[in-house]
């Protein structure tokens, strides 16, 4: 009986860890970039864009179609970043579960 309470404490904890790792997240702004650095991508945790950033030159010299190339790879970057960031935060709290197949399950991502 008091080994379940145990498991109950956990997950509630779990559950506080978890939404402080939400706010935590969302909060954080990350950046992706194209290959060639000419364009930045900054992206909340939540995965909202909030601004996209060209050099002025790059933008002056480039055709659209490799500037939008450019852009897709910044945004893509960006979205990683945040899965990494994700992914890092939830093993953080999950390894202190005993949960068979949790970490398994998280790094798959």
């Amino acid at each position: 009986m008091l080994k379940g309470m145990g498991d109950i404490g956990a997950l509630m904890k779990f559950q506080k860890e978890y939404k402080n790792i939400q706010e935590k997240i969302t909060d954080a702004t990350l950046v992706g970039l194209s290959p060639n650095g000419k364009v930045h991508a900054s992206m909340c945790g939540d995965y909202r864009i909030k601004e996209i950033s060209i050099d002025p030159e790059y933008f002056k010299s480039a055709d659209v179609r490799e500037l939008e190339k450019m852009i897709l790879t910044a945004v893509n970057n960006a979205v990683a970043t945040v899965k990494d960031l994700t992914s890092v935060e939830m093993k953080k709290i999950a390894s202190g579960l005993n949960i068979p197949g949790l970490m398994d399950f998280l790094n798959k991502g």
